[in-house]
């Protein structure tokens, strides 16, 4: 009897070492919960870091670590917060926040970032001693990823040029070309133009020489032909672009600099509707490009397409065909942006189109777009709202395509901002009659529990004379006092009184204000008014604004060819002269600075700022 006790015990005692042993983390166990929920909440702040919204983004990036002080990304969600709080306009606070990480010895792959961070954060400080020590060890470390070492390097290019050393920027951005391929190509490009602007003209010489070999010494021999010509010594400028084609026959810049001495212009060749039920549209972007054009590097020239989108394709294949066509800009209906989109792609000439069509920057590499499009415009209507307080949201719109596209981008916005969609609601384009259907919505937003809030935002994509009738319809409902929200069809100069009375308080965007006191905007408008006699629009301002963006290219000192300027266009941060145009984005798509506008007191406002600055998105 002892002795079976004894080889049972034994047999226990051995149990757990012959046994499969479950998962550290079972399907459906609350720690596998608790991970899934640590990586949903990441994720969400992470997007939110993507598409700039960096302060929601530094929100949820906070949340997260108070709820996961230890997870699994908690030291990614640090570097996250570290760098928005910089790009916030806190580098102080930023450099803290590095620095504390830095104390809690990471693990190395994120000590290298954190001291980039460091070194970032100092650049941005203007200590730039400092800077430069951070990124100097930094790049001698043996396991630094090439990314970073381009980073670093560019950054060590911003320091040169913010102290005014040329040749030193030079050294350094050959270093980042090293590992281009790895790093930011519009970052590259953007300091080479940079540098080329600010070395003297005995740098640029001494640099040429110094680097004879060197691939980006073609671009200093280009400048140097460029500037010798502008000071009109035309035989120095041919010495240099014989020693450019030379040294550098197959490069971007040899292509382009036979026309700088011959003095050819390129042109830019614009569709625009300058006949039939369009023209009037046609013929105010034609005055913006034609202001614009005043003294200009190149010229304009025009087609016109009438109102048949097919005429599109047929002008961008002859345009293409002309070698001095540099780019075109329009074309300005949908259908005919796309055909227009289509024959530009396939020719391989850049395209800026005049259209606020979705997605039309998918066509290729080719395309790029410069208008104000429907999700520009709700998602500057959403964030003004989610800043306000409003979480809830409802849509009334006309069941055309500009309504049906309007409600389905605003859908998509609240949802990414995290609001609630509670109601949409349709109606016939042109209607007169709105009680019906201003009940259907009364109705769709009765409160779902007792106490719920009703929608406290209510947009509405129509013009100014269909949202007037609407918001006088909602004094009689449950909705009345309810904020709404339009588009930038209610910016125009000609809504009567009697709908701007109705109209008071509602927001909406424009790319265009008037009333702006902003200097450059005011200046424009004065040249537009003494040019034409008449005032600008957003359309004029489009066709200014796209035009000059072309010349500020063609001011550059880069090689200006067809081939060279999608690069340029992406690389392009602001134009003097342009407060609206910001830059395009990876997607070519023109990022601008939108105006938030109301109505008081029967005419047109900027909305007042929540907390400090200009009401501008």
């Amino acid at each position: 009897m002892v002795r079976k006790l004894a080889v049972l015990i034994l047999l226990i005692a051995l149990l757990p070492a012959c046994a499969v042993m479950p998962p550290p983390f079972p399907p459906g166990s609350q720690d596998s919960q608790v991970r899934r929920s640590d990586t949903a909440l990441f994720q969400a702040a992470e997007a939110s870091y993507r598409r700039q919204a960096y302060r929601q983004a530094y929100q949820q990036f906070g949340d997260y670590l108070e709820r996961y002080p230890q997870g699994s990304q908690a030291m990614d969600a640090r570097l996250r917060a570290a760098e928005i709080s910089g790009l916030l306009g806190d580098w102080q606070g930023s450099l803290r926040r590095y620095q504390g990480m830095l104390a809690r010895q990471p693990q190395p792959e994120i000590g290298l970032k954190v001291r980039y961070g460091i070194g970032r954060a100092y650049f941005k400080l203007g200590e730039y001693q400092q800077a430069t020590q951070v990124l100097d060890n930094l790049t001698a470390a043996s396991d630094l990823p090439r990314s970073l070492w381009f980073s670093a390097q560019a950054l060590m290019v911003e320091i040169a040029l913010k102290q005014g050393q040329a040749p030193q920027a030079f050294a350094r951005l050959r270093l980042a070309a090293q590992d281009l391929t790895s790093g930011d190509p519009e970052w590259f490009e953007d300091l080479k133009t940079r540098l080329l602007e600010q070395a003297t003209v005995a740098e640029l010489e001494q640099l040429a020489a110094l680097y004879r070999d060197n691939p980006l010494s073609a671009a200093l021999l280009l400048r140097l032909a460029r500037l010798s010509q502008d000071s009109g010594q035309s035989e120095q400028a041919r010495q240099w672009v014989a020693t450019l084609k030379e040294r550098f026959p197959n490069s971007p810049e040899a292509a382009g600099a036979e026309r700088l001495v011959t003095g050819g212009k390129m042109a830019v060749g614009c569709l625009l509707p300058l006949s039939g039920q369009l023209s009037n549209i046609g013929f105010r972007v034609q005055r913006g490009m034609e202001l614009a054009a005043k003294g200009a590097a190149v010229k304009l020239v025009f087609r016109d397409t009438g109102s048949d989108p097919e005429t599109a394709a047929a002008i961008t294949r002859e345009l293409a065909q002309d070698e001095s066509v540099l780019a075109i800009l329009g074309f300005l209906s949908s259908a005919g942006a796309q055909s227009a989109a289509d024959a530009a792609q396939a020719a391989g000439v850049p395209l800026i189109a005049l259209s606020q069509k979705d997605g039309l920057t998918q066509t290729g590499a080719w395309i790029f777009q410069a208008f104000l499009t429907p999700r520009q415009q709700v998602r500057a209507l959403v964030r003004q709202a989610l800043s306000m307080g409003i979480k809830r949201f409802a849509i009334l719109y006309p069941d055309s395509s500009y309504g049906r596209t309007f409600s389905e981008n605003f859908q998509e916005e609240v949802a990414a901002g995290g609001g609630e969609l509670t109601a949409q609601v349709f109606y016939s384009p042109g209607s007169q009659e709105f009680a019906p259907t201003l009940a259907t919505l009364a109705e769709s937003l009765k409160p779902q529990a007792e106490g719920a809030p009703a929608a406290t935002a209510l947009f509405i994509p129509d013009d100014a004379a269909a949202v007037a009738a609407i918001a006088g319809g909602l004094a009689g409902t449950s909705l009345k006092g309810v904020q709404l929200l339009g588009t930038n069809l209610l910016n125009s100069a000609k809504v009567p009184a009697a709908q701007l009375t109705a109209l008071q308080g509602i927001i909406f965007p424009d790319a265009f204000y008037a009333g702006d006191p902003n200097p450059e905007v005011q200046k424009f408008i004065a040249d537009y008014r003494q040019q034409y006699g008449e005032e600008p629009d957003y359309l004029a301002v489009q066709g200014y604004t796209v035009f000059r963006v072309m010349a500020r290219v063609a001011e550059s000192p880069q090689a200006l060819s067809r081939m060279a300027l999608p690069q340029q266009l992406l690389t392009l941060k602001g134009v003097p002269g342009l407060p609206w145009f910001q830059r395009f984005n990876a997607q070519r798509e023109e990022e601008t600075l939108l105006y938030l506008l109301t109505i008081t007191g029967g005419s047109v406002q900027m909305v007042p700022p929540a907390s400090g600055g200009e009401a501008r998105q």
